[in-house]
């Protein structure tokens, strides 16, 4: 992998090189003179750009496949061996990293080092990473762009949050210049949900559904919206901060994993930390069946809130809850009929467990510099 500072990535691919590397990613390997029918180009020009796709080392050929009479055609794929993708998360209790090759198969998944309310620790803890990295497995690749997930939502502008009090030494930083200064790429910013809708959409359940919602059950709760492929904004960059629905006095019974580990405590449990929760997880455990009734009515009026607004045809159930209390809380929902008239979207359990926020960021630059976006 190039070293800081030696990125030589350049300009971004264009519009129609963006279109065929879609393509490729879906439905590669495919033969060329089947990209033509998918493409809206001419053939002349899907050729050529195929051609400086490999040149550039996006795409990759394999030998043809033979169907019939004539010349056979070459099959063409995403090169997964050249570019990697950066992504970062924060929760309240650790710093998650990521690095995916250019088709999004992961290949570092780690925890950093390093205190996640520490700005500079974080910087130079993830600076050494990738100097370890760059000796050793990534040698021979290029990075493409850095991708944070950050909790809590947006003052402004796109890179600055109002995060969480156990993450406050971020608040209101300009992510995009600290990290973009320090690693010389280009950085993209999100909210954990959202990140974690752009992992449901590149990796998970959501490939049939063009409109969705993704809940991420963290230390708060929220969500993030997909609508054609794209990931729903806002007008102010919060689109998805569905705990804003609540009256102050009711968000300790909206369903946030923070509120579920006081009640833990409180009850003698001697559970420190939300990423211990699937060790003591059990439907029998009251306190836990207790808490998820107690956040049924809160869980629902959510629901019904997305469906009048968003009217998605599949909400996933993910974050970091684990498996067990996803599908508790899937019940929990159906336990009442929703008010809301029309048809009722389908509520999934995420396919991706545990926190999928710091796979979604490493998506970012893909989604925002390599796919059709």
């Amino acid at each position: 992998m190039n070293k800081i500072g030696e990125n030589n990535f350049g300009a971004p691919v264009n519009a129609s090189e963006r279109k065929l590397l879609s393509i490729a990613r879906q439905l590669g390997p495919i033969a060329r003179s089947e990209v033509t029918a998918h493409s809206e180009l001419s053939q002349q020009s899907v050729h050529r750009l195929i051609d400086n796709l490999q040149s550039k080392g996006f795409l990759r050929f394999r030998p043809a496949t033979i169907k019939g009479r004539g010349k056979p055609s070459p099959l063409v794929e995403i090169n997964q061996d050249t570019f990697v993708s950066l992504g970062l998360s924060f929760t309240t209790e650790k710093v998650l990293a990521c690095l995916l090759d250019l088709k999004g198969a992961p290949l570092i998944q780690c925890e950093l080092d390093v205190h996640p309310n520490n700005p500079t620790a974080v910087l130079d803890v993830l600076e050494a990473k990738i100097a370890d990295w760059t000796a050793a497995e990534l040698k021979n690749r290029q990075m493409i762009g850095v991708g944070i997930a950050m909790q809590g939502y947006r003052t402004g502008a796109a890179d600055q949050f109002e995060t969480p009090t156990l993450l406050e030494n971020w608040q209101n930083l300009e992510l995009i210049p600290l990290f973009q200064d320090r690693f010389e790429l280009p950085v993209f910013t999100e909210n954990n949900a959202t990140s974690s809708a752009t992992a449901e959409f590149y990796l998970g359940g959501a490939a049939e559904h063009s409109c969705f919602v993704y809940l991420s059950f963290n230390y708060g709760y929220g969500a993030g919206l997909y609508w054609q492929n794209k990931p729903v904004q806002g007008g102010h960059g919060n689109a998805g901060e569905i705990g804003s629905i609540y009256r102050p006095e009711d968000t300790i019974h909206r369903p946030a994993l923070g509120e579920l580990l006081k009640r833990m405590q409180m009850q003698g449990h001697a559970i420190a930390h939300i990423s211990e929760l699937p060790n003591y997880f059990s439907d029998d455990l009251p306190v836990i069946s207790d808490w998820v009734q107690e956040v049924g009515p809160y869980l629902r009026q959510s629901l019904a809130a997305l469906k009048g607004v968003m009217d998605p045809t599949a909400i996933f159930f993910g974050g970091e809850a684990p498996s067990g209390l996803r599908r508790a809380l899937i019940n929990e929902a159906n336990a009442d009929d929703r008010i809301v008239h029309g048809p009722d979207p389908m509520l999934i359990e995420s396919r991706i467990q545990g926190d999928a926020a710091h796979v979604g960021a490493a998506f970012l630059p893909l989604h925002q510099l390599i796919f059709r976006n």
